[in-house]
């Protein structure tokens, strides 16, 4: 009987975690079974209790710090972050949390500098490892949300700042972010599939960077990559971090391991799929 698998959080729509999960089953002979979970939110304590046939699951949007509370125990990569993406459970039955999401980010912008003049849009789970990854570089990070004044925000960059005191942190709100930048990361869903017709920051913000990171995998080449390669500005989307993500997430599950080709065919077969579901809609 397969081993159960899946991806929690509200809503899922068209996720292509149980192909590149599939896909990571047969590179490593593992006979895994993947399936999508959309929890209510309502119910999301109740449900994830009763994930008991479960050996590990991934978490997305807006469960990546509902969930902490619900496990047993956080490893070092989670409890840096606040945030948890993948669950591992345990021989015992206990809970542990996990980031992989911060192996998938570092390796998607390995060729732009994270110790420069950098812009974070939003900061929610997968915003609070992106802010953690800059300021450990020494970034002078803006961090741009709809809402500076939430007292998380002053935390996160109280903890940063003391933390990491070779970087400067900057809170300001998504309509008043002023100067250049050598780096935007996107981590808002703005622009996200169905509504890839949004767009975080007006285009004159996009102008005055030298380098643009968009976390959103569906649709390959968002809005804000769109105005940013139109700019002559490089771009980099989500698919390449989703792929080493779930690679990771495999590793912790049962100690998988693939090549970083395998993985970079695998990015490749995603985005081929991912375009034939975008011309079937």
């Amino acid at each position: 009987m397969p081993e159960a698998y899946g991806l929690i959080g509200y809503p899922l729509g068209h996720s292509m975690s149980p192909f590149l999960h599939s896909a990571l089953f047969a590179l490593s002979g593992r006979d895994g079974d993947y399936r999508l979970l959309e929890l209510a939110p309502e119910t999301m304590e109740q449900q994830v209790a009763a994930m008991t046939g479960y050996r590990g699951w991934n978490v997305t949007i807006p469960y990546k710090e509902r969930i902490i509370p619900l496990l047993d125990r956080l490893d070092p990569s989670a409890a840096r972050y606040g945030a948890v993406n993948c669950v591992r459970r345990e021989p015992d039955g206990t809970l542990t949390g996990y980031n992989t999401d911060c192996t998938g980010f570092l390796h998607a912008v390995r060729d732009f500098s994270l110790g420069g003049r950098v812009l974070l849009l939003g900061c929610g789970g997968a915003g609070r490892m992106m802010a953690t990854e800059a300021a450990m570089a020494g970034a002078e990070l803006t961090i741009a949300v709809r809402n500076p004044q939430k007292p998380e925000l002053a935390a996160l960059a109280a903890h940063l700042t003391e933390a990491y005191p070779g970087a400067g942190i900057r809170l300001t709100d998504l309509e008043h972010i002023s100067g250049s930048f050598d780096l935007l990361l996107n981590s808002t869903p703005v622009g996200m599939f169905p509504h890839t017709e949004g767009c975080p920051v007006p285009e004159e913000v996009i102008r005055r960077c030298g380098a643009v990171f968009d976390a959103i995998y569906n649709p390959a080449r968002t809005r804000l990559m769109q105005i940013a390669e139109d700019a002559g500005i490089p771009t980099v989307g989500g698919m390449d971090m989703l792929v080493q993500q779930a690679a990771c997430a495999q590793e912790i599950w049962y100690g998988a391991q693939f090549s970083q080709e395998a993985l970079s065919a695998l990015t490749r077969q995603a985005q081929e799929q991912l375009a034939r579901r975008e011309e079937e809609i």
